[in-house]
Protein backbone atom coordinates (compact mmCIF):
# COMPACT_ATOMS: atom_id res chain seq x y z
CA UNK A 1 0.00 0.00 0.00
CA UNK A 2 1.19 3.49 -0.91
CA UNK A 3 -0.31 6.17 1.34
CA UNK A 4 -0.43 9.96 1.01
CA UNK A 5 -1.74 12.97 2.84
CA UNK A 6 -3.56 15.39 0.57
CA UNK A 7 -5.79 18.44 0.45
CA UNK A 8 -8.99 17.84 -1.51
CA UNK A 9 -10.74 20.44 -3.69
CA UNK A 10 -12.83 21.49 -0.68
CA UNK A 11 -9.70 22.38 1.29
CA UNK A 12 -9.93 19.40 3.67
CA UNK A 13 -6.83 17.43 4.67
CA UNK A 14 -7.30 13.69 4.16
CA UNK A 15 -5.24 10.51 3.94
CA UNK A 16 -5.43 8.45 0.79
CA UNK A 17 -4.44 5.15 -0.77
CA UNK A 18 -2.82 5.51 -4.19
CA UNK A 19 -4.66 3.39 -6.73
CA UNK A 20 -3.25 4.05 -10.18
CA UNK A 21 -3.77 7.74 -10.95
CA UNK A 22 -6.27 8.26 -8.13
CA UNK A 23 -6.27 8.58 -4.37
CA UNK A 24 -8.95 6.74 -2.41
CA UNK A 25 -10.12 8.82 0.56
CA UNK A 26 -9.55 6.30 3.35
CA UNK A 27 -11.92 7.88 5.86
CA UNK A 28 -14.80 7.88 3.36
CA UNK A 29 -13.91 4.39 2.13
CA UNK A 30 -13.77 3.06 5.69
CA UNK A 31 -17.20 4.50 6.38
CA UNK A 32 -18.54 2.64 3.33
CA UNK A 33 -16.73 -0.54 4.41
CA UNK A 34 -18.30 -0.43 7.89
CA UNK A 35 -21.79 -0.07 6.43
CA UNK A 36 -21.44 -2.72 3.73
CA UNK A 37 -19.16 -5.29 5.36
CA UNK A 38 -19.83 -4.80 9.07
CA UNK A 39 -23.53 -3.90 8.73
CA UNK A 40 -23.07 -0.80 10.88
CA UNK A 41 -25.68 1.95 10.72
CA UNK A 42 -24.62 4.94 8.57
CA UNK A 43 -24.55 7.33 11.53
CA UNK A 44 -22.38 5.01 13.64
CA UNK A 45 -20.17 4.21 10.65
CA UNK A 46 -19.50 7.90 10.06
CA UNK A 47 -18.51 8.40 13.69
CA UNK A 48 -16.39 5.24 13.84
CA UNK A 49 -14.59 6.01 10.57
CA UNK A 50 -13.47 9.42 11.82
CA UNK A 51 -11.84 7.71 14.82
CA UNK A 52 -10.48 4.51 13.29
CA UNK A 53 -9.39 6.01 9.96
CA UNK A 54 -8.69 9.64 10.88
CA UNK A 55 -7.78 12.42 8.46
CA UNK A 56 -4.34 12.74 10.11
CA UNK A 57 -1.66 10.23 9.09
CA UNK A 58 0.10 10.70 12.42
CA UNK A 59 -3.10 9.94 14.31
CA UNK A 60 -3.58 6.77 12.26
CA UNK A 61 0.02 5.64 12.81
CA UNK A 62 -0.32 6.26 16.54
CA UNK A 63 -3.15 3.71 16.63
CA UNK A 64 -0.30 1.22 16.11
CA UNK A 65 -1.42 -2.41 15.63
CA UNK A 66 -5.14 -1.59 15.56
CA UNK A 67 -4.64 1.09 12.94
CA UNK A 68 -2.53 -1.21 10.78
CA UNK A 69 -5.17 -3.95 11.02
CA UNK A 70 -7.82 -1.48 9.86
CA UNK A 71 -5.55 -0.46 6.97
CA UNK A 72 -5.30 -4.07 5.83
CA UNK A 73 -9.08 -4.45 5.99
CA UNK A 74 -9.76 -1.31 3.97
CA UNK A 75 -7.06 -2.32 1.48
CA UNK A 76 -8.78 -5.65 0.84
CA UNK A 77 -12.16 -3.91 0.58
CA UNK A 78 -10.90 -1.41 -1.99
CA UNK A 79 -9.21 -4.09 -4.04
CA UNK A 80 -12.57 -5.80 -4.40
CA UNK A 81 -14.53 -2.64 -5.17
CA UNK A 82 -12.16 0.15 -6.26
CA UNK A 83 -13.47 3.72 -6.08
CA UNK A 84 -15.03 4.88 -9.32
CA UNK A 85 -16.59 1.50 -9.98
CA UNK A 86 -20.27 1.85 -9.20
CA UNK A 87 -20.91 3.87 -6.02
CA UNK A 88 -18.55 6.86 -5.87
CA UNK A 89 -19.62 8.30 -2.52
CA UNK A 90 -19.77 7.11 1.08
CA UNK A 91 -23.19 6.91 2.78
CA UNK A 92 -22.59 10.38 4.25
CA UNK A 93 -22.05 11.80 0.76
CA UNK A 94 -18.25 12.15 1.01
CA UNK A 95 -16.35 11.42 -2.20
CA UNK A 96 -14.49 8.12 -2.28
CA UNK A 97 -11.70 9.09 -4.65
CA UNK A 98 -9.91 11.93 -6.39
CA UNK A 99 -7.70 12.13 -9.45
CA UNK A 100 -4.14 13.10 -8.53
CA UNK A 101 -4.41 16.31 -10.53
CA UNK A 102 -7.40 17.38 -8.41
CA UNK A 103 -5.54 17.41 -5.13
CA UNK A 104 -2.50 18.92 -3.47
CA UNK A 105 -0.14 16.28 -2.08
CA UNK A 106 1.11 17.25 1.38
CA UNK A 107 3.96 15.88 3.42
CA UNK A 108 2.78 12.35 4.24
CA UNK A 109 2.78 13.02 7.98
CA UNK A 110 3.75 15.60 10.53
CA UNK A 111 6.53 13.65 12.25
CA UNK A 112 6.46 13.31 15.98
CA UNK A 113 10.26 13.58 16.04
CA UNK A 114 12.98 13.48 13.36
CA UNK A 115 16.23 11.56 13.86
CA UNK A 116 18.82 11.93 11.09
CA UNK A 117 21.79 9.65 10.58
CA UNK A 118 25.12 10.99 9.36
CA UNK A 119 28.10 9.27 7.74
CA UNK A 120 26.21 6.05 7.04
CA UNK A 121 27.65 5.34 3.59
CA UNK A 122 31.31 4.66 2.71
CA UNK A 123 31.32 7.67 0.36
CA UNK A 124 31.75 9.94 3.39
CA UNK A 125 35.20 8.51 4.11
CA UNK A 126 36.46 10.13 0.90
CA UNK A 127 35.39 13.61 1.96
CA UNK A 128 38.32 15.61 3.31
CA UNK A 129 39.21 15.11 6.95
CA UNK A 130 35.88 13.58 7.96
CA UNK A 131 36.25 10.64 10.31
CA UNK A 132 33.82 7.71 10.23
CA UNK A 133 31.80 6.94 13.36
CA UNK A 134 32.90 4.07 15.56
CA UNK A 135 32.15 0.61 14.23
CA UNK A 136 28.46 -0.27 14.49
CA UNK A 137 27.38 3.29 15.25
CA UNK A 138 26.12 6.27 13.28
CA UNK A 139 26.56 9.99 13.88
CA UNK A 140 22.94 10.77 14.68
CA UNK A 141 21.29 14.08 15.45
CA UNK A 142 17.77 15.47 15.70
CA UNK A 143 16.15 18.14 13.56
CA UNK A 144 12.97 20.00 14.35
CA UNK A 145 9.81 18.31 12.99
CA UNK A 146 8.58 21.78 12.02
CA UNK A 147 11.33 21.98 9.38
CA UNK A 148 9.62 19.28 7.32
CA UNK A 149 7.78 20.17 4.11
CA UNK A 150 6.08 18.12 1.41
CA UNK A 151 6.33 17.40 -2.32
CA UNK A 152 6.29 20.36 -4.72
CA UNK A 153 6.95 22.73 -1.81
CA UNK A 154 9.73 25.33 -1.88
CA UNK A 155 12.97 25.04 0.08
CA UNK A 156 13.54 28.61 1.22
CA UNK A 157 17.04 29.96 0.65
CA UNK A 158 18.47 30.95 4.06
CA UNK A 159 19.95 34.30 5.01
CA UNK A 160 22.49 32.65 7.33
CA UNK A 161 24.15 30.44 4.69
CA UNK A 162 25.61 31.04 1.25
CA UNK A 163 26.02 27.38 0.27
CA UNK A 164 23.24 24.78 0.38
CA UNK A 165 23.44 21.07 -0.42
CA UNK A 166 21.02 18.16 -0.56
CA UNK A 167 21.22 14.50 0.46
CA UNK A 168 19.02 11.59 -0.63
CA UNK A 169 17.90 9.36 2.26
CA UNK A 170 15.56 6.47 2.94
CA UNK A 171 13.10 7.61 5.60
CA UNK A 172 11.89 5.05 8.14
CA UNK A 173 8.50 5.74 9.72
CA UNK A 174 8.05 4.10 13.12
CA UNK A 175 4.68 2.40 13.53
CA UNK A 176 4.95 0.84 16.99
CA UNK A 177 6.48 2.32 20.12
CA UNK A 178 9.42 0.37 21.46
CA UNK A 179 12.65 0.40 23.44
CA UNK A 180 15.66 -1.94 23.52
CA UNK A 181 14.79 -3.45 20.19
CA UNK A 182 16.92 -6.19 18.72
CA UNK A 183 17.97 -6.48 15.09
CA UNK A 184 15.74 -9.55 14.90
CA UNK A 185 12.54 -7.67 15.78
CA UNK A 186 13.36 -4.05 14.94
CA UNK A 187 11.62 -4.01 11.56
CA UNK A 188 8.40 -5.23 13.24
CA UNK A 189 8.20 -1.71 14.68
CA UNK A 190 8.35 -0.02 11.26
CA UNK A 191 5.18 1.37 9.67
CA UNK A 192 6.67 2.11 6.29
CA UNK A 193 9.22 4.00 4.25
CA UNK A 194 9.41 7.39 2.57
CA UNK A 195 11.97 9.71 0.97
CA UNK A 196 13.85 12.33 2.97
CA UNK A 197 15.77 15.25 1.45
CA UNK A 198 18.29 16.21 4.14
CA UNK A 199 19.14 19.84 3.27
CA UNK A 200 22.18 21.54 4.81
CA UNK A 201 23.44 25.10 5.08
CA UNK A 202 26.91 23.89 4.12
CA UNK A 203 29.03 26.85 5.13
CA UNK A 204 27.36 26.78 8.57
CA UNK A 205 27.97 23.03 8.79
CA UNK A 206 31.62 23.43 7.75
CA UNK A 207 32.38 25.39 10.94
CA UNK A 208 31.84 22.13 12.81
CA UNK A 209 33.99 19.97 10.54
CA UNK A 210 37.58 19.45 11.52
CA UNK A 211 40.23 16.79 11.96
CA UNK A 212 39.81 14.12 14.60
CA UNK A 213 36.78 13.10 16.61
CA UNK A 214 36.42 16.20 18.78
CA UNK A 215 33.41 18.14 17.57
CA UNK A 216 32.78 20.76 20.28
CA UNK A 217 31.95 23.60 19.95
CA UNK A 218 31.67 23.12 16.19
CA UNK A 219 29.08 20.38 16.64
CA UNK A 220 26.45 22.99 17.46
CA UNK A 221 26.94 24.59 14.05
CA UNK A 222 26.12 21.21 12.52
CA UNK A 223 22.75 21.11 14.27
CA UNK A 224 22.01 24.71 13.27
CA UNK A 225 22.81 23.96 9.62
CA UNK A 226 20.24 21.14 9.53
CA UNK A 227 17.30 22.70 11.38
CA UNK A 228 16.58 25.67 9.14
CA UNK A 229 12.91 26.11 8.17
CA UNK A 230 11.91 23.98 5.12
CA UNK A 231 15.21 22.04 5.22
CA UNK A 232 13.67 18.57 5.59
CA UNK A 233 11.36 17.73 2.66
CA UNK A 234 9.69 14.31 2.99
CA UNK A 235 7.32 12.29 0.81
CA UNK A 236 5.58 12.06 -1.51
CA UNK A 237 4.22 8.75 -0.16
CA UNK A 238 4.68 6.28 2.66
CA UNK A 239 5.01 2.74 1.34
CA UNK A 240 4.01 0.19 3.95
CA UNK A 241 6.78 -2.15 5.06
CA UNK A 242 5.10 -5.20 3.49
CA UNK A 243 5.92 -3.80 0.05
CA UNK A 244 9.58 -3.20 0.95
CA UNK A 245 10.42 -6.34 2.96
CA UNK A 246 14.15 -5.64 2.62
CA UNK A 247 15.04 -1.98 3.21
CA UNK A 248 18.64 -2.82 2.28
CA UNK A 249 17.81 -3.28 -1.41
CA UNK A 250 16.43 0.12 -2.47
CA UNK A 251 18.08 1.97 -5.35
CA UNK A 252 17.86 5.73 -5.68
CA UNK A 253 19.12 8.82 -7.38
CA UNK A 254 19.00 12.57 -6.89
CA UNK A 255 18.64 14.89 -9.87
CA UNK A 256 19.08 18.66 -10.05
CA UNK A 257 17.43 20.24 -13.09
CA UNK A 258 17.27 16.77 -14.62
CA UNK A 259 20.99 16.03 -14.14
CA UNK A 260 21.90 13.04 -11.96
CA UNK A 261 24.06 14.23 -9.06
CA UNK A 262 23.76 11.34 -6.60
CA UNK A 263 23.17 7.66 -7.20
CA UNK A 264 23.25 4.82 -4.71
CA UNK A 265 21.61 1.81 -3.08
CA UNK A 266 20.68 1.18 0.54
CA UNK A 267 22.69 -2.06 0.47
CA UNK A 268 25.77 0.20 0.82
CA UNK A 269 24.79 1.47 4.29
CA UNK A 270 27.50 1.08 6.90
CA UNK A 271 24.82 0.36 9.52
CA UNK A 272 21.57 -1.14 8.17
CA UNK A 273 18.11 0.01 9.24
CA UNK A 274 17.50 -2.78 11.76
CA UNK A 275 20.83 -2.08 13.46
CA UNK A 276 20.14 1.67 13.50
CA UNK A 277 16.95 0.95 15.44
CA UNK A 278 18.69 -1.50 17.76
CA UNK A 279 21.51 0.93 18.51
CA UNK A 280 19.34 3.97 19.23
CA UNK A 281 16.60 2.27 21.24
CA UNK A 282 18.90 0.91 23.92
CA UNK A 283 18.18 4.04 25.95
CA UNK A 284 15.85 6.09 23.73
CA UNK A 285 12.23 5.06 23.19
CA UNK A 286 11.16 5.35 19.57
CA UNK A 287 7.49 6.32 19.31
CA UNK A 288 4.93 5.68 16.61
CA UNK A 289 5.18 8.63 14.23
CA UNK A 290 8.92 9.20 14.64
CA UNK A 291 10.82 9.45 11.34
CA UNK A 292 14.41 8.26 10.96
CA UNK A 293 16.45 9.49 7.99
CA UNK A 294 18.94 6.66 7.48
CA UNK A 295 21.82 8.63 5.98
CA UNK A 296 22.76 10.34 2.73
CA UNK A 297 23.27 7.94 -0.16
CA UNK A 298 26.61 7.87 -1.92
CA UNK A 299 28.51 5.32 -3.94
CA UNK A 300 31.91 4.77 -5.50
CA UNK A 301 32.90 7.91 -7.36
CA UNK A 302 29.70 9.77 -6.39
CA UNK A 303 29.70 12.21 -3.49
CA UNK A 304 26.69 12.12 -1.15
CA UNK A 305 26.12 15.89 -1.41
CA UNK A 306 24.52 17.85 -4.26
CA UNK A 307 25.09 21.60 -4.13
CA UNK A 308 22.27 23.77 -5.43
CA UNK A 309 21.40 27.40 -6.09
CA UNK A 310 18.17 29.41 -6.06
CA UNK A 311 15.93 28.48 -8.99
CA UNK A 312 17.04 24.83 -9.10
CA UNK A 313 14.57 21.95 -9.16
CA UNK A 314 15.49 18.88 -7.11
CA UNK A 315 14.04 15.43 -7.73
CA UNK A 316 14.80 12.61 -5.30
CA UNK A 317 13.71 9.14 -6.37
CA UNK A 318 13.72 5.89 -4.44
CA UNK A 319 12.71 2.64 -6.06
CA UNK A 320 9.17 1.61 -5.14
CA UNK A 321 8.38 4.87 -3.31
CA UNK A 322 8.25 7.61 -5.92
CA UNK A 323 9.75 11.00 -6.72
CA UNK A 324 10.04 13.82 -4.20
CA UNK A 325 10.26 17.11 -6.10
CA UNK A 326 11.07 20.47 -4.49
CA UNK A 327 12.06 23.93 -5.67
CA UNK A 328 14.90 26.10 -4.36
CA UNK A 329 13.61 29.63 -3.77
Amino acid sequence: MKLASFRNPGGETRIGLKMGDTLADLTAAFEKYLVEEKRMSPSKALEAASIRMPASMLALIQREDEGQADLKDIGRFLEGAPPGKGVTHAPSGARLSYALEEVKLLKPLQPRRCFNMGHNYPAYEKMGAMVSPYEGTVASFMVTPESTIGPEDAVEWPVSAKEVCLELELGVVIGKTGKRLSRANALDHVFGYTIVNDVTGWDIFARGVGEGREGLPGFYYVIMSKSIDTFQPIGPYIVLKDEIPNPQAVAGELRVNGEVRIRGNTREMRVPVAQILEYHTQDITFYAGDVIASGGMGSEGVEPHAFVKPGDVAELELEGIGILRNYLR
